[in-house]
């Protein structure tokens, strides 16, 4: 009996339901989904779904009222990004703004591929720039010798107060101080030298093996003399035969140390670049004439006990005209501000080619150019030297920049100055018997 009535029951509620189950099973099933769905634009898109597949269905009625009273508010809510947009003709495919929508996205899209390609083009730019702030940089580590001869060759020459200490030296040029006293490299004073060492280590590639490690040592010395150490001698050094080092920085080409006539090339090299330095700082510059040379070179010792702070400085005659040595091993000499000898007339203008003028300036544009001309605040010699073959000869390499006292320019006979060279120069030992110990300090090197 119990049975019975629950079929009656069941019966009696389809009866009831009226047309309600004439709906097609996709009908029902779909909005069985749309009840079902929780809020939000997931039940909008649901019930889009069924307006699209029956607009006439049994449920739409009740469907697109819900959906209709909620497009203009969610429309209005989600119109302005793309997120929301895509929402948008997501949950109301038919809607009354898809057209609107379709065009905005297209918009935001556009906007997109503009914003993606200028990032493209900024990270491109970025990086060209960092490429090419790496390769100056590179270029700048190659041309470290180069660059540093150039400056200290402009600082060292055009300075104010020559033949005095270094603290008046240092008090009338700022530029010159604070590039000597920089707080990285500071430099050490002794009795009769006061220096600073600069370094730069860098690599020749070499096809199929290992690069070979390169250190180019440049060392930059204040020579003191007399009990005020007065300065009247500064030496731009490379050390360790470093013109070579210098060669094969630039060139990046290595350069076998035991071959003689591989190493004088490289020297040749330097000294070329040095005499575009040279004569790019001082255009007037002209040949050193002979009574300028001063008294012969004493030969270097390597080894030699450096001199202690306390260590009594020699006292000078104040009263003798002494021109400072001249390096061992010097290639070429000049003079730069000097006027009152005859033979300063007479000397011929430093010879520098077209061709190592225009290599230089080049060489220089990563580090800003070649600056301007240089004027000189006294007489100064320059003279360029390579280092000696010899068991126990002196290593450094570079300028030596000497000044020429006043009295040394005067044209008279004579001027008091021992130890002067004939008119004739003579040619440096190139090997000397018996190197010894310089007395005076000004050649201690």
């Amino acid at each position: 009996m119990m049975g019975a009535s629950k079929r009656v029951g069941a019966l009696a509620l389809v009866l009831s339901a009226g047309c309600a189950v004439t709906a097609p099973r996709g009908d029902y099933a779909l909005y069985r989904e749309y009840r079902y769905t929780a809020e939000g634009p997931e039940r909008l898109a649901v019930g889009s779904r069924y307006l699209s597949q029956f607009p006439s269905g049994r449920f739409a009625p009740e469907v697109r009222r819900v959906v209709e009273a909620a497009e203009e508010d969610f429309w209005l809510e989600h119109r302005g990004n793309v997120d929301g947009l895509n929402q948008y003709v997501e949950s109301f495919p038919q809607g009354s703004h898809v057209g609107e929508a379709r065009q905005r996205l297209a918009v935001f899209e556009s906007a997109r591929r503009d914003q993606e390609e200028a990032r493209r083009q900024a990270a491109a730019e970025e990086a060209a720039r960092r490429d090419a702030e790496l390769q100056a940089q590179g270029a700048r580590n190659r041309m470290f010798a180069r660059i540093n001869f150039d400056r200290w060759v402009r600082l060292f020459g055009g300075l104010q107060g020559w033949g005095q200490g270094l603290g008046a030296i240092a008090g009338a040029n700022e530029s010159f101080r604070a590039a000597f006293e920089a707080e990285n490299e500071r430099p050490v004073c002794r009795a009769a030298h006061c220096r600073r060492d600069l370094t730069q280590d860098f690599f020749i590639p070499v096809p199929g093996r290992s690069a070979l490690p390169r250190r180019l040592a440049m060392q930059l010395d204040m020579v003191r003399v007399g009990p005020e150490r007065l300065i009247q001698q500064m030496f731009v050094n490379l050390r360790n035969r470093g013109l070579t080092t210098w060669a094969e920085s630039e060139r990046q080409e290595p350069v076998d140390a035991a071959d003689a006539a591989a190493r004088e090339a490289a020297v040749r090299w330097s000294m070329d670049q040095l005499r575009a330095v040279v004569g790019g700082a001082f255009p007037e510059a002209r040949e050193t004439p002979a009574e300028l040379y001063g008294p012969p070179p004493e030969p270097v010792v390597v080894g030699a006990e450096e001199e202690e702070e306390t260590t009594a400085p020699a006292a000078i005659d104040p009263n003798a005209c002494n021109i400072p040595s001249q390096p061992l091993g010097a290639r070429w000499s000049v003079v730069v501000g000097c006027t009152g000898l005859p033979s300063l007339t007479a000397a011929r203008p430093f010879a520098v080619t077209d061709e190592q003028r225009s290599g230089h300036a080049t060489a220089m544009e990563p580090a800003g150019g070649v600056g301007a001309a240089v004027t000189p605040n006294a007489c100064l010699r320059i003279d360029a030297y390579a280092a000696l073959d010899g068991e126990g000869m002196g290593t450094d390499e570079g300028l030596a920049i000497s000044l020429i006292p006043p009295c040394a320019l005067q044209p008279t006979p004579a001027r008091g100055r021992p130890g002067a060279r004939p008119a004739a120069r003579p040619a440096a030992p190139a090997r000397p018997a018996a190197p010894a110990r310089p007395a005076a300090p000004a050649a201690a090197r």
